[in-house]
């Protein structure tokens, strides 16, 4: 996440987000015309639906999914204005905001409940159990922040462990292995430690707070100031995604699957352990639980694992107008 920092930071110029209702470009009369950065994320899967089912066409978008495979690279590319729309954890909005991109939090889009879990080789009953051992994980990533609440809920810090920074799915392999006794991860990798040994045991879920491990969708303030009703129709057109994902499944997690360049089947698990957000469930959370508990709870677990400076207020991060 360092390295995001600095990216950012470097870039240091307001970015620009949206995308429209029925709304054509003044100029031109066209659909209006917005790049989103996306990684392979299922958690960002209602895009993909969006785009198959015709959404962002039926709301007079032009829509551009643009792909980025570090967090860096895309935080760094709303930056410089080179993208109008943004997916990210609800940590690196903060960071965004941290560093002077002027934009706002105007989506709640995902939340992880089973798919980040710490697990461990057996004989590791509960998170207090890890004081004084080595457990595996990613710095800077959203196992680093459940790793810190679980150690904060449990009466412990991160001190109170041995780190052994690696990659998630270096990490459950690492644990397999018997090299660690503990490891932070999520899924496929999750399900492949248990499929590959009987006495991984999971002992914490991101569940256990909420919207810990959540992404949102950030828009750049001059750009919804220029096209507000641009805005209304992206949020639109995932409500719709959302909506066709929950009455239709299978074809949902097919279409997120192609997206993401997986199998259905590879990411079974993961697609159980991750909660999309309607707008129904928007209007009630993102300018409710969300901005008065879950994102406070955010900065403050970012900021003892030293992922952001916490001078984002969260109150201000967060523009739940455009809901519809």
């Amino acid at each position: 996440m360092a390295a995001a920092v600095a990216a950012v930071a470097l870039a240091a110029a307001a970015a620009g987000c949206g995308t429209d209702q029925p709304e054509s470009d003044p100029d031109t009369g066209s659909p209006v015309k917005v790049s989103i950065a996306i990684q392979p994320w299922l958690g960002y899967g209602a895009w993909y639906i969006a785009q198959d089912q015709g959404y962002f066409a039926d709301n007079g978008l032009a829509v551009e999914l643009v792909d980025f495979e570090a967090d860096a690279d895309m935080l760094a590319a709303l930056a410089a204005d080179q993208v109008d729309a943004l997916n990210v954890a609800s940590h690196g909005a903060l960071l965004m905001i941290e560093t002077g991109v002027e934009a706002k939090i105007v989506l709640l889009e995902d939340a992880s409940t089973s798919a980040d879990a710490i697990i461990t080789g057996g004989g590791i009953a509960e998170v207090k159990d890890l004081a004084g051992q080595q457990v595996a994980y990613e710095e800077g990533t959203t196992s680093d922040l459940l790793l810190n609440y679980a150690l904060s809920q449990a009466g412990l810090s991160i001190a109170d462990i041995e780190k052994v920074p690696m990659g998630a799915a270096e990490a459950g392999a690492a644990l397999i292995a018997g090299r660690v006794p503990a490891a932070v991860t999520y899924e496929p990798y999750i399900t492949e430690a248990k499929a590959q040994d009987p006495d991984v045991e999971v002992i914490y879920e991101a569940s256990a707070k909420e919207g810990l491990i959540s992404d949102v969708l950030m828009v750049g303030d001059g750009f919804a100031k220029d096209h507000p009703e641009a805005v209304k129709a992206l949020i639109k057109s995932w409500g719709q995604a959302v909506d066709f994902y929950n009455a239709n499944t299978k074809e949902g997690r097919a279409i997120i699957a192609e997206g993401v360049g997986e199998t259905p089947e590879a990411l079974a698990t993961a697609f159980d352990g991750v909660q999309f957000f309607d707008l129904a469930q928007n209007k009630e959370l993102l300018a409710g639980d969300y901005a008065a508990s879950t994102l406070p709870t955010v900065r403050e677990v970012a900021l003892t694992a030293a992922l952001v400076d916490g001078s984002a207020d969260p109150a201000k991060a967060i523009d739940a107008s455009y809901l519809p």
